[in-house]
């Protein structure tokens, strides 16, 4: 990592920045967001962050690639020289800290535990059932707005318009586009896993597409989304009880809150 100058040092909005490009590669969520952050220390272009995840039995790959991903991250933010990641209860925290901070990969720091594959297929395998779950929340709304699915799969990428925390929608010509309220947030959700797929993001590509970017519209759709709500389910109910044990154990505070991430997903459960 390339030293920090006095004059270029990072900016803990700079660092909180990255911090929520980190998701959960399980509940599909920011880390941020789902409260795992316990303390970041920035000391010149050093960057110390500690978290907990929800339980001790957590899966090692999972956590791995959360810590990975956070050193990861933080170490492209302008000024950082160095990058400190400590996770709390988990079964193989001691491992996990001591293998991700000497930049070692999941392999070489367990290596009696896997096959020499890697964690990428575990990657690609989350983000597909994420780019699912975010696809039939957008899918389902329009439907549930009375858009056809004949003329929601036929809308590119350009004849979205967000407004706000609001999507707007064109679906008959010449008339006013459809309001989707606080949709925005399903669209960008949806579109980040898009680019974590690799899939192209030009305005004139069709919004929904298969993971391999083929139209919708040659698939037996019902079919399609009783998998794509599958994912969904299984993604919002996971968030939910990890929200509430997380809060439980170490957010005292929050214990009697009733909002989840996880609810956002189940509200679509249709």
């Amino acid at each position: 990592m390339p030293q920090a100058t006095q004059a270029e040092l990072p900016s803990r909005e700079a660092v909180d920045a990255a911090l929520d490009q980190v998701y959960d590669p399980e509940l599909d969520a920011p880390v941020t967001r789902l409260g795992f952050i316990d303390e970041v220390q920035i000391a010149g272009g050093h960057v110390t962050v500690r978290y907990t995840v929800p339980t001790f039995w957590c899966a090692p790959n999972f956590v791995y690639l959360m810590s990975y991903d956070i050193r990861s991250e933080l170490s492209r933010v302008p000024g950082v020289s160095a990058v400190t990641v400590l996770v709390h209860n988990n079964c193989a925290a001691t491992e996990i800290n001591a293998g991700v901070n000497a930049g070692k990969s999941f392999d070489e720091t367990f290596p009696d535990e896997t096959d020499g594959g890697g964690l990428e297929d575990l990657r690609h395998t989350f983000t597909t059932k994420g780019f699912l779950a975010r696809q039939d929340v957008l899918l389902r709304r329009l439907r549930q707005a009375g858009v056809r699915d004949e003329q929601s799969l036929a809308l590119r990428l350009d004849d979205l318009l967000v407004l706000g925390e609001d999507l707007f929608v064109p679906i008959v010509p010449g008339e006013a586009p459809l309001r989707l309220p606080l949709a925005a947030a399903d669209l960008e959700k949806y579109l980040h896993k898009r680019r974590k797929l690799g899939l192209s993001q030009t305005p004139a590509d069709l919004l929904f597409t298969t993971i391999e970017g083929q139209p919708l519209h040659t698939l037996d759709l019902a079919d399609y989304m009783r998998r794509s709500r599958s994912a969904r389910l299984n993604i919002a109910f996971n968030t939910s009880l990890c929200e509430g044990l997380l809060r439980a154990q170490y957010r005292p505070e929050q214990a009697h809150r009733q909002d989840s991430l996880g609810d956002s997903l189940l509200t679509h459960a249709i």
